[in-house]
């Protein structure tokens, strides 16, 4: 907004009638040039806002050849002196006519003052840009653009970042709504820029997403940086928002980075999750540390998981079920297996199934184990089940695709759909009207992992189950730690008083396998009898 208002003047030097009258314009500075030389060499040096030409110094043809239509194509040119100006008009640029014998010195002035008001009110223009561009509309504070462009910037030197973030900041906005959320976002922006007042500005604050702040660190050492934030998150704490009555308490997590990479944004975020994760007040990203080693290992199997979903390599395996009266093989768990031709290696989802889950690759995975545990089946009588999520459950069009998949073949009296039980579900209703729906369809339903710390007998009372599978860290101690023994007793014995049969997996050895039988468990599964097949056993 400041900027000087540059006018070239091009004229005689031993004419100081024009330079006197630009002086007059207030906030410019006039440079005259008489040469072509000269003229040359301070264009490439030098932008200007408003030129002065004299005709009688520099003709058409030299005007056309020094000066580039697209850097001076909008930039006002005043034409004076005696020539033909006609050449001049027809190159294109926005030129003005000021030539007369009289040389009307009024009008040149109003002129130049014209089109110094038109170049401030572009420069406001381009201001509010560059504001609506750089600034979160809310809190003023800079956004995350404007936290790049400062992080691209050696000269502003920011060498530490700490991401702020308000805890159960979603849960106020539902619970309050979001003027609410708005004044709370408000108060831990002034919360933190009068601290960075106080410290003499040696830390900047941006605005981020949502809920999410950045400081970045300018001056102070690393050890005051990290006081410094700690001091920030028990400012915010300290904050209570008083609304009709309620007393909102505020909390928040910190995640920093001292690293020396230009990664500072990805590691200070990785910081973050994870203090969340071990519910930490902050961590600190250090060089040392594997966060960043986690991160590129999760963008490789991406890359792995999104080629071999390209190149068919996502493939079944097929692991034996053991009937416990009559020894035999009477059904198998699909597992999904990623096969990687070029090592000749199968790969365990324990590697890329995570990360799927961050993506729609996940709902891609479900459905091609499905059509191909169906295909694989079709002409087998044996029964199989099939591993299923929550997240599979609350897709809309999941029943859809097993109703299509069950049309095409006919496999409704051997799947089972094993439900993971964990602490994905959150709508314990929800998976109750899918049981319900698949079993009309005539499909069998299994529970897995039952006895975790997820596991609530009042929930399988509603759920009109076939199977319950016995979480594998129980079944693989009930050898060796009396309290797995006795929880895997408590379960079957409360499967068979609701009719409903019982899975041990993980049996790896003939103890395990006795202990289990002994109890009265079904079915087995584990190594002990066999690994995870490539095909099922035809018989």
């Amino acid at each position: 907004m400041g900027m000087e208002y540059s006018i070239l003047l091009i004229e005689d030097d031993t004419n100081f009638i024009v330079k006197q009258m630009l002086k007059e314009v207030e906030g410019s500075n006039t440079i005259l040039v008489s040469d072509e030389t000269t003229l040359g060499a301070i264009l490439k040096e030098k932008i200007f806002h408003l030129i002065v030409l004299n005709t009688d110094i520099c003709d058409s043809a030299t005007f056309n050849d020094l000066f580039e239509k697209d850097q001076y194509s909008e930039i006002p040119i005043l034409l004076i002196g005696k020539r033909d100006v006609g050449d001049y008009f027809a190159q294109g640029f926005l030129t003005f006519d000021c030539t007369n014998e009289k040389f009307d010195q009024q009008l040149f002035l109003q002129l130049i003052n014209y089109c110094k008001t038109l170049y401030k009110k572009e420069l406001n223009h381009e201001s509010k840009i560059i504001s609506l561009l750089y600034t979160d509309s809310l809190t003023q504070l800079g956004n995350r653009v404007k936290l790049i462009k400062d992080l691209q910037n050696d000269t502003i030197g920011i060498d530490a970042l700490a991401i702020i973030d308000i805890n159960d900041f979603k849960n106020i906005n539902d619970f309050f709504g979001h003027r609410i959320g708005d004044k709370v976002l408000k108060i831990v922006a002034q919360t933190l820029s009068s601290l960075i007042e106080q410290i003499s500005n040696q830390v900047s604050v941006y605005k981020l997403s949502s809920d999410v702040f950045c400081l970045a660190n300018l001056k102070l050492d690393f050890s005051l940086f990290e006081d410094f934030v700690l001091y920030a998150l028990g400012a915010i704490e300290s904050q209570v928002v008083n609304e009709n009555g309620y007393e909102i308490n505020l909390r928040a997590t910190a995640g920093i980075s001292f690293s020396k990479n230009k990664n500072k944004l990805i590691t200070a975020d990785l910081a973050l999750q994870e203090a969340k994760k071990e519910y930490k007040n902050y961590l600190i990203f250090y060089d040392k540390l594997d966060y960043l080693c986690e991160y590129e290992k999760n963008m490789l199997w991406a890359g792995k998981l999104k080629q071999a979903l390209k190149n068919d390599d996502i493939c079944v395996y097929y692991q034996p079920i053991v009937s416990s009266k009559t020894m035999k093989i009477e059904k198998y768990e699909c597992l999904v297996r990623m096969s990687d031709k070029q090592n000749g290696q199968i790969i365990s989802p324990h590697f890329f199934m995570n990360i799927a889950k961050q993506s729609s690759q996940y709902y891609i995975i479900t459905k091609l184990v499905i059509e191909n545990a169906f295909k694989q089946f079709h002409h087998l009588k044996c029964e199989f089940s099939i591993n299923i999520s929550f997240r599979d459950i609350e897709e809309k069009s999941f029943l859809l695709f097993i109703k299509e998949m069950l049309k095409k073949y006919d496999v409704r009296n051997q799947v089972v759909w094993e439900i993971l039980e964990d602490e994905e579900i959150k709508d314990y209703d929800l998976v109750i009207d899918f049981i319900k729906k698949v079993k009309k369809l005539g499909c069998k339903v299994s529970l897995d992992d039952f006895g975790t710390g997820y596991s609530n007998f009042e929930h399988i009372l509603k759920m009109q189950l076939d199977y319950l599978k016995i979480d594998a860290t129980l079944v693989k101690m009930v050898v060796e730690d009396q309290n797995s023994f006795k929880i895997v007793k408590t379960i079957v014995e409360f499967a068979k008083s609701l009719n409903i049969l019982t899975i041990a997996e993980y049996v790896e050895n003939e103890d395990i396998f006795k202990i289990t039988k002994d109890m009265g468990v079904d079915f087995f599964q584990g190594y002990y009898f066999s690994k995870p097949l490539a095909k099922p056993i035809e018989e």
